[in-house]
């Protein structure tokens, strides 16, 4: 991949979390030629190019695996001499958003396909002691909050006119180097409107309440990884609990924060990227910015999604422009002046976005519909870039189940599946996943998951999506490389089979959707079983295996014999003194999961399936149909039903229900939700998935059927 460039990083500590690293490359540009920009490390980038910025990255891959950016960099180019300026951060810890690997940059400069210029031992490296290196985690499933020292120099170092602290340069062993398939994100800009103005105090005494409710991040464990709350130098959370608005007013005061004073942005729509500010400092300054997706009693909540959303800047007197080394998910964000006095030139956030999106058109004559499409587009532009994430906030993370829908979304916008490629091959490149059983595939990828927790059944949405993909690209050595890892997975259940060949009493994270079915998960769940019969038909049909297919026809009779109760599928059966017995819990998603995998069909229960066609869906909380039917939520219930109307048919009903499902969603954020209320994801990949339906609407409508 690379022709002379080699991995470098700096002499450094085994446990250096969140070590931020500068590099320098030189070369001149003599000629009229195809000039490109190869670059790969971990755990993520940064480029400068005379002090622009040019590139981030790189796409994520396996663990001891990397993929390289190219870019096509000559009209970018000045005549002359040109610097481009590498930031790279390592973070050394456990997370969902990167599998934890040895630090390294490995990039050069090629002039029609000859070396200009690349890493090797003598290239400059040096520390940027700008950025601080011992904060809090982000969140329980990222890496570290970012605090930042500016001086005067800030600017001059990203032009490579400034080296501070020059480190000697160690030779890294050689990497496995894969190409991108993914795209390049775009990085246009997203510029937000002033809608208030306030004020704040700072250290102030609070509430010993808690903020946070997922797990706890914000000291070392055994199993996860970040600095003692003792030897930070910076504790972000302590700082951001002490934070008080004092008054609010949708008057917006004038562009000079003085100390106390803030002001709040709102960019339109739930947005991802990196925090881009041109700020002057009138005198030495302390502010912070403060965000969310959405607004809490009128206010940010940095909190909300279990992260620390914001950003602290220290400056000297001066000017500054910086960008955040992290990409962050917004719609409003509040820039508070905590001491000293700011004047905010100018805030905008450099997306990260898939640049397929910008071309698609809706043809609907319908406002509603159109909006909703465009929050899709939004969702699906934010959560495929590199991989298939589950969100671009709270995790960043590579996740099964997820990526089955994400992945027909890329090819309806694109024609191809090259994120989707990524996606799946990240998972079938280890030999083993370190602390889960054999055979086992992570829940999301590429991460750590040092507690060894997994969910069983996404391992079986990964065949599904495989059987999608090889379906959309014709890629069928995808299939073949993945065949020995299936087998694996098959045997890995086999040792829960029980006398009936349903699986029981499964291990791990046995994870139905975010709904009551997520306690009836103990004894035989149906749904998992529903589940696993389609994924051994899925195999039977890839490699041609009769024994796979007649297994899974097998489990759908005693599933039917078993979960049926004359009016539902129940969700679970449970022993009773030795004695399989089915338990009367019901859930609505159940039934979703009965007709998805076909254990169920409306020919053979027809008057079940009139019964969700009639009396379920997105009204009914409202009207309190059958109250002993645990309601579904969005994921993965609300999506399997509608993937259910649009299978059959129910073209008017599916128009219907996409309204009454994701208006209010649009309406708040411009994108669509993790769950069908705002207490988690404003912004979650698998949610795009509504392009498809409003696609296959639309064809109906051109076919005039």
């Amino acid at each position: 991949m690379f022709k002379e460039a080699k991995p470098i990083w700096i002499e450094s500590k085994k446990k250096d979390y969140n070590r931020l690293c500068g590099f320098l490359l030189k070369f001149h540009k003599s000629e009229q030629s195809d000039y490109e920009l190869n670059v790969a490390a971990a755990d993520c980038y940064q480029c400068y190019l005379n002090g622009t910025f040019l590139l981030a990255g790189p796409a994520r891959s396996a663990k001891d695996t990397f993929r390289a950016d190219t870019l096509s960099i000559g009209e970018k180019l000045r005549d002359g001499e040109n610097i481009l300026v590498f930031l790279v951060a390592s973070y050394k810890v456990n997370s969902f958003q990167y599998v934890e690997n040895d630090a390294f940059l490995q990039a050069e400069v090629l002039c029609g396909g000859k070396p200009l210029t690349c890493t090797d031992k003598y290239t400059l490296a040096f520390d940027i002691p700008e950025h601080v290196q011992k904060t809090p985690r982000y969140s329980f499933q990222r890496a570290f909050t970012e605090v930042w020292k500016l001086d005067a120099g800030y600017s001059e170092m990203l032009a490579g006119e400034r080296v501070a602290n020059a480190r000697e340069v160690v030779l890294q062993e050689e990497k496995k180097i894969l190409p991108r398939a993914s795209r390049i994100p775009a990085f246009s800009e997203l510029v937000p409107t002033v809608v208030g103005s306030g004020s704040m105090l700072s250290a102030q005494a609070y509430e010993n309440s808690e903020v946070l409710n997922g797990p706890q991040f914000l000291q070392p464990t055994k199993i996860f990884k970040t600095f003692a709350g003792n030897k930070l130098e910076c504790d972000l959370y302590e700082e951001m609990r002490g934070l008080k608005t004092v008054s609010f007013d949708y008057e917006v005061n004038g562009g000079t924060l003085e100390e106390g004073l803030f002001q709040l942005f709102d960019f339109s729509l739930d947005a991802c990227g990196f925090l881009s500010l041109e700020v002057v400092a009138e005198k030495d300054s302390v502010f912070y910015v403060l965000f969310d997706e959405i607004l809490r009693d009128s206010d940010v909540d940095p909190f909300r999604l279990n992260c620390l959303n914001c950003v602290k800047y220290v400056c000297e007197q001066g000017t500054y422009r910086t960008l955040t080394l992290e990409p962050y998910t917004l719609r409003y964000a509040k820039i508070f002046c905590a001491a000293g006095r700011i004047r905010v030139e100018r805030f905008c956030l450099k997306e990260v976005a898939n640049p397929a999106v910008k071309g698609a058109k809706f043809s609907f004559a319908d406002e509603k519909l159109e909006k909703i499409y465009r929050a899709a587009l939004n969702t699906f532009a934010y959560n495929c870039v590199d991989i298939f994430m589950d969100c671009p906030s709270r995790e960043r993370a590579g996740w099964l189940c997820d990526g089955y829908f994400t992945g027909r979304v890329e090819h309806l916008l694109t024609g191809e599946n090259r994120t989707e490629h990524d996606f799946l091959e990240n998972f079938l490149l280890p030999k083993k996943f370190e602390r889960l059983p054999k055979g086992m595939l992570p829940m999301c990828y590429p991460s750590d998951h040092p507690d060894g927790n997994f969910i069983p059944t996404w391992a079986m949405w990964f065949v599904l999506e495989l059987d999608r993909y090889a379906s959309e690209s014709g890629d069928l050595g995808m299939v073949e490389r993945a065949r020995h890892k299936i087998y694996a997975l098959l045997e890995y259940f086999s040792a829960f089979e029980n006398e009936f060949g349903l699986l029981e009493d499964l291990e791990g994270w046995v994870f139905i959707e975010w709904s009551k079915a997520a306690e009836f998960t103990n004894g035989v769940n149906f749904c998992v079983n529903m589940l696993y019969a389609l994924t051994l038909e899925t195999v039977g049909k890839l490699y041609r295996d009769e024994a796979a297919l007649q297994r899974a026809a097998r489990m759908r009779e005693k599933i039917r014999e078993l979960s049926f109760d004359g009016q539902f599928f129940t969700d679970h059966a449970v022993r009773k003194e030795g004695v399989l017995t089915p338990a009367k819990d019901t859930t609505e998603v159940c039934q979703y999961y009965a007709f998805f995998t076909e254990t169920a069909t409306p020919e053979r229960y027809p008057a079940l399936w009139q019964t969700l066609l009639s009396d379920f869906g997105p009204d009914r909380k409202k009207t309190g149909r059958y109250p002993l039917v645990w309601p579904a939520n969005a994921f993965i219930g609300n999506y399997l039903r509608l993937s259910l109307l649009e299978r059959y048919g129910c073209g008017e009903q599916l128009i219907s229900e996409i309204r009454g499902y994701f208006t209010y969603m649009a309406d708040k954020t411009m994108t669509l939700w993790e769950n069908d209320t705002d207490a988690a994801s404003c912004n979650h990949g698998f949610a795009s998935y509504v392009l498809c339906w409003l696609e296959t609407l639309n064809q109906t409508k051109k076919k005039g059927v």
